[in-house]
């Protein structure tokens, strides 16, 4: 079969099990088989495919139809420009998460921490972009906090973060200029709403927070203001619908410059604070 014959076949297969941008899904799966990038598929169009390459690609598509998301085939990831490698013990990255690193981007600080790190990509992404920032990257997960240790490496920023395995603050000292997390904030009752891909491929620890979502808010925001420095800024992602139960939470316990932020959708995505 020649490579077009191939893409077609891929195609239908996906298309035909439901799956959403089929023709997209066929050439990211057809090049990766090919070991080549996506780009050259059209100059190489007419060249044959072995039968060994074929087989691979089956078990591909395979793993596709089972809702496997590329991104988790593939081992890695986009964040901000770059990519990380990613794999079923972390939550795959997601593109709102940029919303995080766009809002505290431009005003960089000595000292960051990150809770529940997975991949690294936040912890990562800041220590790429900040000359003399140092980093406390933590996660409850060893197997998370091993993978985000090779993608601090493979950025060599692995002297910049402090990779700490810490059920939120139990394990963290010291005070911190920038406090960031993305945690889990979907609702246990949520669950029949989520896609096949998000529940059966990204770890249910990084996915669920007690019946309502908010379990990982009630358990971090009381010690916010322990660990962050006089002039700090705490940074917090949230679900669309969260917002206002969270920067609640934030008033409680003293912060007063409370701000919510939107991502490029225009959902409520962030919450924002200062103590002052």
């Amino acid at each position: 079969m020649k490579i077009k014959e191939v893409l077609a076949d891929t195609a239908i297969k996906l298309s035909e099990s439901g799956i959403e941008g089929a023709a997209r899904d066929a050439r990211i799966l057809t090049a990766y088989a090919l070991k080549i990038q996506v780009s050259d598929l059209s100059l190489k169009i007419d060249e044959q495919v072995s039968e060994q390459i074929i087989t691979e690609l089956e078990k591909l598509i395979l793993r596709r139809i089972d809702r496997e998301p590329i991104s988790k085939i593939l081992g890695r990831r986009e964040f901000w420009g770059r990519l990380f490698s990613i794999n079923e013990d972390v939550l795959d990255p997601r593109g709102d998460t940029e919303t995080l690193i766009d809002f505290v981007i431009k005003k960089p600080v000595k000292s960051v921490l990150e809770l529940g790190t997975g991949s690294g990509a936040m912890a990562v992404t800041l220590a790429c972009e900040w000359k003399e920032v140092h980093v406390t990257a933590t996660d409850i997960s060893e197997n998370a906090l091993s993978l985000a240790k090779i993608n601090a490496e493979k950025f060599n920023v692995e002297n910049k973060i402090h990779f700490l395995t810490s059920d939120w603050f139990e394990a963290v000292k010291g005070a911190y200029d920038l406090i960031i997390s993305n945690p889990p904030y979907i609702g246990l009752i949520e669950q029949d709403e989520i896609s096949a891909e998000v529940m059966k491929y990204d770890p249910e620890i990084a996915l669920f927070a007690g019946s309502d979502g908010m379990e990982a808010y009630k358990r971090i925001i009381p010690h916010l203001t322990k660990f962050l420095n006089p002039d700090g800024l705490v940074v917090l992602e949230i679900g669309a619908s969260q917002s206002n139960q969270v920067k609640n939470l934030m008033n409680a316990v003293g912060f007063i410059d409370t701000k919510i932020v939107k991502d490029l959708s225009g959902k409520d995505r962030l919450v924002a604070a200062k103590l002052a």
